[in-house]
């Protein structure tokens, strides 16, 4: 049996969105283009439009589940795409560069415009390049504004910590679909 279910993954500028897809995905389309503002910095490319990937895991009862998983792009002039990329989503995971402030601020206003149009849908927060001993999760989580529990630690190059960052977004999705159904 495989079960589909879509996984979208966002945040700020730079916290490390395309490297969460491309380290997960079994194949990957990409829209990089060079950075043409002062973010530039920071990275050379950046991501204009989505990247996609699709990812396989296999489930503790042996079942194979595939997520659908969609980058979305970080920079604030591209947020009208979010919520058209967001459609259909069982979770989604906000990626977060915490050695910076300023990522870190940015999130607060992402957390935000994901809470007004999908109020319902579960998530995560995936804390890159984060030092718990300079800031640790419950304070993370008061800063952007989410509960403590739904922040974990992330390093986006590792396919160890993507994977469990999936896992735990797969299992949010699946017992959001239940409390649906079960109401």
């Amino acid at each position: 049996m495989t079960d589909i279910t879509k996984i979208l993954v966002a945040g700020p500028f730079g916290a490390g969105k395309t490297t969460f897809v491309t380290t997960a995905a079994d194949d990957l389309l990409t829209s990089e283009r060079a950075v043409s503002d002062d973010t530039a910095r920071l990275k050379e490319q950046t991501t204009v439009a989505m990247d996609h990937g699709t990812v396989r895991l296999a489930s503790e009862i042996g079942a194979r589940r595939t997520i659908t998983l969609f980058g979305a792009p970080g920079q604030e002039r591209f947020s009208f795409m979010w919520p058209l990329l967001a459609q259909g989503m069982g979770a989604y995971v906000l990626l977060v560069d915490a050695s910076r402030l300023q990522s870190l601020a940015q999130l607060k206003s992402v957390v935000r415009r994901f809470a007004d149009f999908a109020p319902s849908v579960p998530y995560l927060v995936a804390a890159n390049r984060w030092d718990p001993a300079q800031m640790d999760a419950g304070e993370i989580a008061r800063f952007v504004g989410v509960p403590d529990a739904a922040v974990m630690a992330c390093d986006p190059r590792n396919a160890e910590d993507v994977v469990d960052v999936l896992t735990a977004a797969l299992a949010l999705a699946d017992g959001a679909l239940e409390d649906r159904v079960s109401a």
